[in-house]
């Protein structure tokens, strides 16, 4: 009876640990699993109504884009075409039976504008039946250009969508009308508007087809307060007021009406008991508001039960797991002598040593399990070390190729140097990683020398990508001939722009007149460049507004001087300025300005290289903290 007491005993013990455990975790799992749903009820209510409103918004966009692209076409072709009035109807009809969404399409024509000898102008072709039918809104009676349709447009100079109307002449129907204004070819002068009818009837569908629970629904405001599509047709085509909603329902409404971004709350429930969770989000361009109303007590009593099942089912796994470490227990056991022996082997490196069987139900079994779970441990943790340095060094490759890639973006792959009757350029960029986020950028078209020069915040992949942003944003800004102070508003707009990560980049960008020799700079933040002429050497201030990426709907101004022959312009960015020594001096301004007074500046390729290899120098016991990138431009007068 003594020999059995110790596999007994083991067996017992483990059992009473896990019954003890079994019983907290059971207790643990009734009593806190409602107060954690809870907790996790409005994420997971956030998303499902975030999910559903762009979903939904997402579905009406595409077609209200279709009618958009349309319209912004059929202006296109009639700005850009040298029409009559014939071809004009012409393209209207054709324009019309493309898109089977919209309903109806007109170009009203500013008078003796577009076609000099032609006075008012505005002929509407719609869809009636399966026929296309036809109207002249130019008639005196109609006064289209007092339309907003017209006039809005007009007057902001913008595409808009109008706020939704009832067609009183074709049943009734719930139109709006989507307006882009038409310029002369070549020209910012207005010549008209282009629009496109579409009906909304198709909107009702969508919001009947929202289904969340049993009493999650959705509908859609227009700018203007008019509910356009409900479950409820009731409510179709009604104001929305205080006095429909309530005091603390309209108030909040007000605060969130002209805000674009996507919108969720919690607030009263209009009919029903309890609070609801409300996802508004913003129909592109139109103004209009999809919401997602999800009643509160519904989702709560669906939660309660799915909590009720989980703890159901962790019970199951609880049993079960006592269940089978109990047989465990009782079979667990292996001589001293060989797992003694085995685990010399193991210890010595031979992992693949086989362990003795543990037959016996004692300590000496669990001791024997843990040594098998410990060689696999090991094996696995081996076989984790190879596959990682593989896998390190497959990313060490992708870093470079992304290293050639990014270099391929810039001009002279880093390393540029012209020589030209009427200018020199020299240009440099040294990444402090494998991948950096300064960048410069130039083109020369005829009599004109385009360029740029930015530094990134942070460093690294994540510089690298914003920077082949910047880069790209700014080419296309040559396509569209922009000013560099254009350049710059655009490419802020743009990368401030769901900005999340708050990176920016500081910029000079410019023109030169090669001809006059007359400049035109614009400044996002950064340093001003260092000009060298027959006066000496010193510092220019090219006054500007805030780095690229910050905060939207900055202006950028134009800063437009005269360079005088044999004028070099160096620009460059702190990691020139901010180099520092083992001892942490900084290299400075002041000591890169007496630099370049100390040199001749007619050959700038010279200069350029002389300033690289003055900042290594004087950083050569430190490690490179900043990507360095240098720019000189020197005007040389063309011979009159």
């Amino acid at each position: 009876m003594k020999k059995n007491s110790s596999p007994q005993n083991l067996a017992t013990h483990l059992s009473l640990w896990i019954v003890s455990i079994g019983a907290i975790i059971f207790i643990t799992v009734l009593s806190s699993n409602y107060f954690l749903s809870r907790l996790l009820l409005e994420t997971y209510v956030s998303d499902i109504a975030k999910t559903t409103a762009s979903s939904t918004v997402r579905s009406i966009e595409t077609i209200f884009n279709s009618v958009a692209v349309n319209a912004d076409s059929l202006a296109a072709v009639i700005s850009t075409t040298d029409l009559s009035e014939k071809q004009i109807h012409q393209n209207i009809n054709a324009f019309l039976k493309t898109n089977t969404s919209v309903f109806g399409m007109t170009v009203a024509l500013e008078p003796h504008t577009l076609i000099q000898t032609l006075g008012d102008f505005s002929p509407y072709y719609y869809k009636k039946g399966n026929e296309i039918a036809y109207s002249d809104l130019a008639d005196k009676s109609y006064q289209y250009k007092t339309w907003p349709w017209y006039s809005d447009a007009k007057k902001l100079n913008q595409s808009l969508w109008g706020d939704p109307y009832l067609d009183e002449g074709g049943g009734n129907e719930l139109m709006t009308t989507y307006s882009t204004p038409i310029y002369r070819h070549n020209s910012d002068t207005f010549a008209g508007i282009a629009t496109a009818d579409i009906q909304l009837s198709w909107l009702n569908e969508i919001i009947s087809n929202i289904r969340i629970g049993k009493s999650g629904f959705g509908f859609i405001i227009a700018k203007n307060d008019v509910v356009i599509a409900h479950p409820d047709k009731s409510f179709n085509l009604h104001k929305l007021d205080e006095k429909k909603l309530g005091q603390e329902r309209w108030g909040k409404y007000l605060q969130i009406k002209n805000i674009r971004s996507n919108i969720y709350l919690n607030t009263r429930c209009l009919h029903l008991e309890g609070n609801c969770w409300v996802a508004i989000e913003t129909l592109g361009n139109t103004g209009w508001k999809v919401v997602i109303v999800i009643p509160e007590q519904e989702l709560i009593s669906e939660i309660n039960a799915l909590t009720i099942k989980i703890s159901l089912i962790a019970l199951a796994g609880l049993i079960v797991l006592f269940i089978v470490v109990t047989f465990i227990t009782r079979r667990l056991t292996s001589p001293l002598a060989k797992l003694a022996n085995a685990t010399k082997d193991i210890g010595a490196g031979h992992l693949d040593t086989e362990l003795p069987d543990a037959t016996r139900n004692d300590e000496i079994g669990t001791l024997t399990k843990d040594f098998s779970a410990m060689r696999t441990s090991l094996k696995t943790y081996i076989a984790k070390i190879q596959e990682t340095t593989a896998i390190q060094q497959k990313l060490e490759s992708e870093i470079e190729i992304a290293k050639d890639i990014q270099m391929s973006m810039i001009p002279g792959s880093g390393n540029a140097s012209i020589e030209n009757a009427n200018f020199q350029l020299f240009a440099r960029l040294k990444p402090a990683r494998s991948v950096g986020g300064d960048l410069y950028y130039y083109q020369h078209s005829e009599d004109q020398l385009h360029f740029i020069l930015g530094d990134v915040s942070d460093k690294g992949v994540p510089a690298a990508l914003f920077m082949a942003k910047t880069v790209t944003l700014y080419t296309r800004a040559l396509r569209d001939k922009l000013s560099p102070g254009q350049t710059l508003t655009m490419m802020n707009d743009v990368l401030s722009d769901n900005n999340d990560a708050c990176m920016f980049v500081t910029a000079l960008c410019g023109d030169i007149n090669l001809k006059t020799g007359k400049i035109i700079m614009a400044n996002a933040g950064h340093m001003n460049p260092i000009i060298q002429n027959t006066d000496g050497v010193h510092e220019f201030s090219i006054g500007g507004a805030t780095a690229l990426g910050l905060i939207g709907d900055v202006d950028y101004p134009d800063i437009d001087f005269q360079l005088n022959d044999k004028t070099s312009i160096y620009m460059y960015t702190d990691g020139i300025s901010e180099a520092h020594d083992i001892n942490s001096n900084q290299y400075t301004d002041e000591r890169l300005i007496e630099l370049i007074t100390k040199n001749d500046s007619s050959d700038i390729k010279s200069i350029g290289n002389k300033i690289i290899n003055s900042v290594d120098d004087f950083a050569a016991d430190t490690e490179q903290f900043d990507d360095i990138t240098l720019l000189i431009i020197r005007y040389d007068q063309p011979a009159s």
